[in-house]
Protein backbone atom coordinates (compact mmCIF):
# COMPACT_ATOMS: atom_id res chain seq x y z
CA UNK A 1 0.00 0.00 0.00
CA UNK A 2 1.71 3.60 -0.36
CA UNK A 3 2.53 5.95 1.87
CA UNK A 4 -0.58 7.83 3.32
CA UNK A 5 -0.47 11.41 2.15
CA UNK A 6 0.24 13.82 4.71
CA UNK A 7 -2.68 17.07 4.72
CA UNK A 8 -1.25 19.62 7.10
CA UNK A 9 -4.21 21.83 8.92
CA UNK A 10 -3.45 25.11 10.36
CA UNK A 11 -5.54 26.88 12.65
CA UNK A 12 -6.03 29.04 15.57
CA UNK A 13 -4.19 32.78 14.28
CA UNK A 14 -4.10 36.61 14.63
CA UNK A 15 -7.53 36.89 14.90
CA UNK A 16 -10.37 37.77 17.02
CA UNK A 17 -12.03 34.58 15.49
CA UNK A 18 -8.93 32.36 16.94
CA UNK A 19 -11.23 30.10 19.37
CA UNK A 20 -13.51 28.85 16.64
CA UNK A 21 -10.85 28.74 14.23
CA UNK A 22 -9.60 25.87 16.57
CA UNK A 23 -12.62 24.19 16.78
CA UNK A 24 -13.21 23.89 12.82
CA UNK A 25 -9.40 22.91 12.34
CA UNK A 26 -9.48 19.97 14.86
CA UNK A 27 -13.05 18.65 13.27
CA UNK A 28 -11.38 18.88 10.00
CA UNK A 29 -8.09 16.67 11.19
CA UNK A 30 -10.63 14.50 12.99
CA UNK A 31 -12.50 13.65 9.76
CA UNK A 32 -9.99 12.83 7.16
CA UNK A 33 -10.29 9.74 5.46
CA UNK A 34 -7.47 7.73 7.69
CA UNK A 35 -6.85 5.24 4.82
CA UNK A 36 -5.55 7.94 2.68
CA UNK A 37 -4.61 10.45 4.70
CA UNK A 38 -2.15 11.33 7.83
CA UNK A 39 -3.24 14.60 9.72
CA UNK A 40 -0.59 17.00 10.98
CA UNK A 41 -1.75 19.84 13.10
CA UNK A 42 -0.26 23.24 12.49
CA UNK A 43 -1.62 25.27 15.42
CA UNK A 44 -0.63 29.22 15.34
CA UNK A 45 -0.93 30.90 19.00
CA UNK A 46 -1.92 34.60 19.12
CA UNK A 47 1.56 35.96 18.64
CA UNK A 48 1.74 34.17 15.29
CA UNK A 49 4.09 31.19 16.49
CA UNK A 50 3.34 27.87 15.25
CA UNK A 51 3.21 24.48 16.48
CA UNK A 52 3.19 20.90 16.08
CA UNK A 53 2.39 17.92 17.65
CA UNK A 54 0.03 15.21 18.37
CA UNK A 55 -0.97 16.78 21.59
CA UNK A 56 -2.63 19.00 19.65
CA UNK A 57 -5.60 16.92 18.44
CA UNK A 58 -6.89 17.51 21.34
CA UNK A 59 -9.16 20.53 22.68
CA UNK A 60 -8.21 20.16 26.18
CA UNK A 61 -4.63 21.69 25.39
CA UNK A 62 -6.11 24.96 24.88
CA UNK A 63 -5.42 27.82 25.32
CA UNK A 64 -1.75 26.74 25.43
CA UNK A 65 -0.13 28.29 28.29
CA UNK A 66 3.64 28.25 29.36
CA UNK A 67 5.25 24.82 30.25
CA UNK A 68 2.04 23.42 28.19
CA UNK A 69 4.11 23.80 25.00
CA UNK A 70 7.20 21.17 25.93
CA UNK A 71 5.60 18.14 24.25
CA UNK A 72 5.27 20.42 21.75
CA UNK A 73 7.53 21.80 18.45
CA UNK A 74 7.73 25.01 17.48
CA UNK A 75 8.01 24.88 13.51
CA UNK A 76 8.49 28.04 10.39
CA UNK A 77 7.10 26.69 6.83
CA UNK A 78 10.17 26.45 4.78
CA UNK A 79 9.20 28.64 1.57
CA UNK A 80 12.13 26.98 -0.33
CA UNK A 81 11.64 24.70 -2.85
CA UNK A 82 12.99 21.20 -1.29
CA UNK A 83 14.91 18.47 -2.66
CA UNK A 84 12.66 16.37 -1.82
CA UNK A 85 9.83 17.76 -3.75
CA UNK A 86 7.75 18.46 -0.80
CA UNK A 87 6.82 21.30 1.05
CA UNK A 88 8.08 21.21 4.41
CA UNK A 89 7.92 22.74 8.22
CA UNK A 90 11.66 23.13 9.68
CA UNK A 91 11.78 22.94 13.35
CA UNK A 92 14.62 23.16 16.01
CA UNK A 93 14.96 21.11 18.24
CA UNK A 94 17.14 20.42 21.29
CA UNK A 95 19.67 17.00 21.81
CA UNK A 96 22.48 16.62 23.53
CA UNK A 97 25.15 17.54 20.93
CA UNK A 98 23.29 21.55 20.84
CA UNK A 99 20.27 22.33 18.50
CA UNK A 100 19.44 20.22 15.36
CA UNK A 101 17.25 21.21 12.08
CA UNK A 102 14.22 18.77 12.00
CA UNK A 103 12.19 18.40 8.70
CA UNK A 104 8.98 17.53 8.57
CA UNK A 105 7.10 17.13 5.49
CA UNK A 106 3.54 17.22 4.00
CA UNK A 107 1.60 17.19 0.83
CA UNK A 108 -0.64 19.79 1.37
CA UNK A 109 -2.25 22.30 3.47
CA UNK A 110 -5.84 23.06 4.72
CA UNK A 111 -6.71 26.57 5.69
CA UNK A 112 -8.50 26.69 8.91
CA UNK A 113 -7.78 30.27 10.11
CA UNK A 114 -11.42 32.48 10.17
CA UNK A 115 -11.27 36.46 9.61
CA UNK A 116 -7.57 38.05 9.90
CA UNK A 117 -4.41 36.41 8.00
CA UNK A 118 -6.21 33.69 7.45
CA UNK A 119 -9.27 33.33 5.48
CA UNK A 120 -8.32 36.74 3.61
CA UNK A 121 -5.64 35.65 1.19
CA UNK A 122 -2.59 36.63 2.82
CA UNK A 123 -2.38 32.82 3.71
CA UNK A 124 -3.10 31.80 0.60
CA UNK A 125 -0.78 34.42 -0.92
CA UNK A 126 1.79 32.80 0.77
CA UNK A 127 1.36 29.56 -0.31
CA UNK A 128 1.02 30.52 -3.71
CA UNK A 129 4.44 32.45 -3.49
CA UNK A 130 6.07 29.26 -2.08
CA UNK A 131 4.82 26.70 -4.58
CA UNK A 132 2.92 24.81 -1.92
CA UNK A 133 -0.60 22.69 -2.64
CA UNK A 134 -3.00 23.70 -0.40
CA UNK A 135 -7.06 23.44 -0.19
CA UNK A 136 -10.09 25.93 -0.17
CA UNK A 137 -10.41 28.75 -2.21
CA UNK A 138 -7.46 30.65 -3.98
CA UNK A 139 -5.80 34.04 -3.11
CA UNK A 140 -8.15 36.27 -5.25
CA UNK A 141 -11.37 34.74 -3.92
CA UNK A 142 -10.11 34.97 -0.54
CA UNK A 143 -9.23 38.72 -0.83
CA UNK A 144 -12.57 39.65 -2.61
CA UNK A 145 -15.15 38.09 -0.49
CA UNK A 146 -13.10 38.98 3.03
CA UNK A 147 -14.07 42.65 1.44
CA UNK A 148 -18.22 42.47 2.30
CA UNK A 149 -18.71 46.08 0.23
CA UNK A 150 -16.38 44.60 -2.53
CA UNK A 151 -18.71 41.26 -2.52
CA UNK A 152 -22.05 43.08 -2.71
CA UNK A 153 -20.56 45.00 -5.64
CA UNK A 154 -20.19 42.08 -7.73
CA UNK A 155 -23.35 40.94 -6.82
CA UNK A 156 -24.96 43.97 -7.66
CA UNK A 157 -22.78 43.60 -11.41
CA UNK A 158 -24.70 40.56 -11.60
CA UNK A 159 -28.30 41.64 -10.67
CA UNK A 160 -28.14 39.81 -7.05
CA UNK A 161 -30.33 41.69 -4.83
CA UNK A 162 -28.26 43.50 -1.32
CA UNK A 163 -29.05 46.34 0.85
CA UNK A 164 -27.78 49.59 0.36
CA UNK A 165 -24.75 50.37 2.54
CA UNK A 166 -22.19 52.85 3.37
CA UNK A 167 -18.41 52.62 3.93
CA UNK A 168 -17.46 54.83 7.04
CA UNK A 169 -13.04 55.11 7.29
CA UNK A 170 -11.59 54.98 10.74
CA UNK A 171 -10.80 58.53 11.75
CA UNK A 172 -7.65 59.79 12.05
CA UNK A 173 -5.82 59.79 15.71
CA UNK A 174 -6.98 62.90 17.37
CA UNK A 175 -10.18 63.07 14.73
CA UNK A 176 -13.95 61.74 16.59
CA UNK A 177 -17.12 61.07 14.53
CA UNK A 178 -20.02 63.32 15.41
CA UNK A 179 -23.63 63.79 14.15
CA UNK A 180 -22.37 66.15 11.59
CA UNK A 181 -19.97 64.15 9.72
CA UNK A 182 -21.88 61.05 10.10
CA UNK A 183 -25.21 62.23 9.29
CA UNK A 184 -24.57 63.54 5.53
CA UNK A 185 -23.31 60.14 4.69
CA UNK A 186 -26.15 58.73 5.54
CA UNK A 187 -28.06 60.22 2.26
CA UNK A 188 -27.27 57.79 0.37
CA UNK A 189 -29.15 54.95 1.48
CA UNK A 190 -32.10 56.18 -0.12
CA UNK A 191 -33.96 57.84 2.47
CA UNK A 192 -33.64 54.92 4.66
CA UNK A 193 -33.71 56.04 7.91
CA UNK A 194 -33.06 54.27 11.91
CA UNK A 195 -32.45 51.76 12.75
CA UNK A 196 -29.18 50.78 11.03
CA UNK A 197 -26.40 48.12 11.70
CA UNK A 198 -22.92 48.58 11.92
CA UNK A 199 -20.31 45.80 10.95
CA UNK A 200 -16.55 45.67 9.72
CA UNK A 201 -15.97 45.37 6.80
CA UNK A 202 -13.43 42.59 6.96
CA UNK A 203 -14.28 40.56 9.28
CA UNK A 204 -16.64 37.18 9.65
CA UNK A 205 -18.83 35.63 12.20
CA UNK A 206 -20.93 38.67 13.36
CA UNK A 207 -17.54 40.06 15.00
CA UNK A 208 -18.21 43.61 16.20
CA UNK A 209 -22.06 43.77 14.53
CA UNK A 210 -24.32 46.21 16.41
CA UNK A 211 -27.35 48.14 15.57
CA UNK A 212 -27.77 51.57 16.12
CA UNK A 213 -31.30 52.97 17.12
CA UNK A 214 -30.38 56.36 17.09
CA UNK A 215 -27.95 58.96 16.15
CA UNK A 216 -24.97 58.39 19.54
CA UNK A 217 -25.89 54.68 19.29
CA UNK A 218 -24.77 54.68 15.52
CA UNK A 219 -21.81 56.72 16.84
CA UNK A 220 -21.20 54.43 19.43
CA UNK A 221 -21.52 51.20 17.00
CA UNK A 222 -18.96 52.80 14.88
CA UNK A 223 -16.37 53.06 17.55
CA UNK A 224 -16.70 49.70 18.70
CA UNK A 225 -16.79 48.73 15.58
CA UNK A 226 -13.09 50.63 14.45
CA UNK A 227 -11.64 48.79 17.36
CA UNK A 228 -11.87 45.96 14.92
CA UNK A 229 -11.14 46.89 11.48
CA UNK A 230 -10.21 49.92 9.31
CA UNK A 231 -13.22 49.81 7.45
CA UNK A 232 -17.39 49.71 8.77
CA UNK A 233 -20.16 49.65 6.77
CA UNK A 234 -23.70 50.69 7.77
CA UNK A 235 -26.58 49.44 6.45
CA UNK A 236 -30.38 49.42 6.82
CA UNK A 237 -31.59 47.15 9.30
CA UNK A 238 -34.27 44.69 7.90
CA UNK A 239 -37.52 44.27 10.04
CA UNK A 240 -38.97 40.42 11.16
CA UNK A 241 -34.85 39.58 10.90
CA UNK A 242 -34.70 35.90 9.75
CA UNK A 243 -31.42 34.82 8.10
CA UNK A 244 -30.78 32.10 5.82
CA UNK A 245 -27.16 30.19 4.74
CA UNK A 246 -26.21 27.59 2.12
CA UNK A 247 -22.88 26.14 1.76
CA UNK A 248 -21.78 25.70 -1.91
CA UNK A 249 -18.87 23.43 -3.59
CA UNK A 250 -17.99 22.75 -6.96
CA UNK A 251 -17.98 18.58 -8.18
CA UNK A 252 -15.47 16.61 -9.35
CA UNK A 253 -16.98 17.40 -12.82
CA UNK A 254 -17.03 20.65 -12.80
CA UNK A 255 -20.78 21.70 -11.52
CA UNK A 256 -21.19 23.80 -9.05
CA UNK A 257 -22.75 21.84 -5.93
CA UNK A 258 -25.48 23.39 -3.38
CA UNK A 259 -26.38 22.57 -0.02
CA UNK A 260 -28.91 22.17 2.45
CA UNK A 261 -30.18 25.24 3.38
CA UNK A 262 -30.33 26.30 7.22
CA UNK A 263 -32.50 28.84 9.56
CA UNK A 264 -30.41 29.65 12.21
CA UNK A 265 -32.41 29.81 15.64
CA UNK A 266 -31.68 32.84 17.94
CA UNK A 267 -32.69 34.20 21.15
CA UNK A 268 -31.69 37.64 20.54
CA UNK A 269 -32.60 39.99 18.03
CA UNK A 270 -28.89 39.68 16.26
CA UNK A 271 -27.46 36.57 15.17
CA UNK A 272 -23.84 37.81 16.98
CA UNK A 273 -20.90 35.96 17.92
CA UNK A 274 -22.30 33.61 20.74
CA UNK A 275 -25.12 32.76 19.71
CA UNK A 276 -23.71 31.21 16.26
CA UNK A 277 -20.72 29.02 17.83
CA UNK A 278 -21.84 29.25 21.76
CA UNK A 279 -25.61 28.36 21.27
CA UNK A 280 -27.12 25.12 22.75
CA UNK A 281 -23.74 24.09 24.05
CA UNK A 282 -21.92 23.19 27.60
CA UNK A 283 -19.75 26.09 29.43
CA UNK A 284 -16.96 27.12 27.69
CA UNK A 285 -18.11 25.82 24.36
CA UNK A 286 -18.56 22.68 22.29
CA UNK A 287 -16.48 19.67 22.84
CA UNK A 288 -14.65 17.93 19.84
CA UNK A 289 -12.73 15.36 21.33
CA UNK A 290 -15.95 13.31 21.20
CA UNK A 291 -16.73 13.41 17.55
CA UNK A 292 -18.01 15.63 14.76
CA UNK A 293 -21.05 16.23 15.58
CA UNK A 294 -21.01 18.85 17.81
CA UNK A 295 -19.30 22.07 17.14
CA UNK A 296 -20.68 24.16 15.05
CA UNK A 297 -23.27 21.61 14.43
CA UNK A 298 -24.80 21.89 17.93
CA UNK A 299 -26.04 25.60 17.18
CA UNK A 300 -29.79 25.43 17.38
CA UNK A 301 -30.84 25.72 13.50
CA UNK A 302 -33.93 24.25 11.15
CA UNK A 303 -32.29 22.64 8.26
CA UNK A 304 -34.36 22.47 5.09
CA UNK A 305 -37.16 25.01 6.47
CA UNK A 306 -40.56 24.92 5.03
CA UNK A 307 -41.46 28.34 4.56
CA UNK A 308 -39.74 29.02 2.05
CA UNK A 309 -41.36 29.24 -1.23
CA UNK A 310 -39.70 27.62 -4.31
CA UNK A 311 -39.15 31.41 -5.82
CA UNK A 312 -37.15 32.00 -2.66
CA UNK A 313 -35.01 29.05 -2.86
CA UNK A 314 -34.72 29.34 -6.03
CA UNK A 315 -32.69 32.95 -5.10
CA UNK A 316 -30.93 31.83 -2.26
CA UNK A 317 -29.39 28.64 -4.44
CA UNK A 318 -28.91 30.67 -7.46
CA UNK A 319 -27.61 34.09 -6.11
CA UNK A 320 -25.24 31.44 -4.07
CA UNK A 321 -23.55 30.06 -7.07
CA UNK A 322 -23.25 32.81 -9.22
CA UNK A 323 -21.43 34.06 -6.81
CA UNK A 324 -19.48 31.24 -6.24
CA UNK A 325 -18.49 30.76 -10.04
CA UNK A 326 -17.67 34.73 -10.50
CA UNK A 327 -15.62 35.06 -7.84
CA UNK A 328 -13.97 31.24 -8.84
CA UNK A 329 -14.17 30.56 -5.75
CA UNK A 330 -13.43 26.65 -4.08
CA UNK A 331 -14.04 24.34 -0.87
CA UNK A 332 -16.58 24.64 0.75
CA UNK A 333 -18.04 28.02 1.23
CA UNK A 334 -20.93 29.30 2.62
CA UNK A 335 -23.39 31.72 1.61
CA UNK A 336 -25.61 33.85 4.03
CA UNK A 337 -28.86 35.60 3.05
CA UNK A 338 -31.19 37.95 5.08
CA UNK A 339 -35.32 37.60 5.01
CA UNK A 340 -37.60 40.37 6.04
CA UNK A 341 -40.02 36.87 7.06
CA UNK A 342 -43.24 39.19 6.65
CA UNK A 343 -42.73 40.32 3.25
CA UNK A 344 -40.71 37.53 2.34
CA UNK A 345 -38.44 39.90 0.64
CA UNK A 346 -34.54 38.45 0.69
CA UNK A 347 -31.17 40.11 0.18
CA UNK A 348 -27.58 38.75 -0.32
CA UNK A 349 -25.76 39.59 2.49
CA UNK A 350 -22.05 38.07 2.61
CA UNK A 351 -19.50 34.72 1.66
CA UNK A 352 -17.80 33.02 4.18
CA UNK A 353 -14.77 30.86 2.51
CA UNK A 354 -14.05 29.40 5.42
CA UNK A 355 -17.27 28.77 7.17
CA UNK A 356 -17.29 27.35 10.70
CA UNK A 357 -16.47 23.60 10.70
CA UNK A 358 -16.51 24.12 7.06
CA UNK A 359 -20.38 23.58 7.23
CA UNK A 360 -20.26 19.39 6.57
CA UNK A 361 -23.46 20.12 8.59
CA UNK A 362 -25.28 21.62 5.57
CA UNK A 363 -23.42 18.57 3.00
CA UNK A 364 -24.79 16.24 5.74
CA UNK A 365 -28.62 17.06 5.20
CA UNK A 366 -28.11 18.02 1.60
CA UNK A 367 -30.57 16.33 -1.22
CA UNK A 368 -27.74 14.36 -2.60
CA UNK A 369 -26.20 13.69 1.71
CA UNK A 370 -21.83 13.83 1.55
CA UNK A 371 -20.60 12.87 5.01
CA UNK A 372 -17.49 14.87 6.66
CA UNK A 373 -15.41 11.94 5.57
CA UNK A 374 -16.52 12.56 2.15
CA UNK A 375 -16.02 16.64 2.14
CA UNK A 376 -12.59 16.29 3.25
CA UNK A 377 -11.40 14.26 0.78
CA UNK A 378 -13.01 15.80 -1.85
CA UNK A 379 -11.75 19.63 -1.10
CA UNK A 380 -8.13 17.92 -0.53
CA UNK A 381 -8.53 16.43 -3.91
CA UNK A 382 -9.96 19.72 -5.48
CA UNK A 383 -6.48 21.59 -3.99
CA UNK A 384 -4.53 19.19 -5.41
CA UNK A 385 -5.85 19.61 -8.86
CA UNK A 386 -6.07 23.32 -8.36
CA UNK A 387 -2.68 23.96 -7.12
CA UNK A 388 -1.20 21.52 -10.50
CA UNK A 389 -2.71 23.62 -12.14
CA UNK A 390 -1.82 27.69 -11.26
CA UNK A 391 0.77 28.19 -13.49
CA UNK A 392 3.12 27.49 -16.46
CA UNK A 393 7.05 27.61 -15.91
CA UNK A 394 8.26 30.13 -14.15
CA UNK A 395 12.38 30.38 -15.53
CA UNK A 396 13.34 33.48 -17.28
CA UNK A 397 14.88 31.65 -20.08
CA UNK A 398 11.44 29.45 -20.87
CA UNK A 399 9.86 33.03 -22.09
CA UNK A 400 13.25 34.41 -23.64
CA UNK A 401 13.07 36.98 -20.81
CA UNK A 402 16.76 36.62 -19.96
CA UNK A 403 19.18 39.87 -19.26
CA UNK A 404 22.09 38.18 -17.69
CA UNK A 405 23.64 35.31 -18.27
CA UNK A 406 23.36 32.31 -17.30
CA UNK A 407 26.03 29.48 -16.68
Amino acid sequence: MADKQVIAVIFGGRSVEHDVSVLSGLQFLEALDPGRFEGLPIYVDPLGQWWTGAALKKRSRYPLEGSETKDLSQVMLDLAAPATGRPQLIAFQKGLMGEKRVSLPFDLMVPAIHGSNGEDGTLQGMLDFAGIPYAGCRTLGSAATMNKVFTKAVARTHGIKVLPEVTFKRPPKGKFLDADTVAPALKAMEGMDFPYIVKPANLGSSVGVGKADDMDGLIAALMTAFRLDSDVIVEPFVSNLTEYNIAVRRGADGTTLTSAIERPKRDAELLDFKNKYLAGGEPGGPKLDTGPSEGMASLNRVLNPDELTDAQESFIRGSASKIFDELALAGSVRVDFLCNSETGALWFNEVNTIPGSFAYFLWEAAKEPVSFLKLTSAMVDEGFRLSANRLGQTDAGSSGATIFRRG
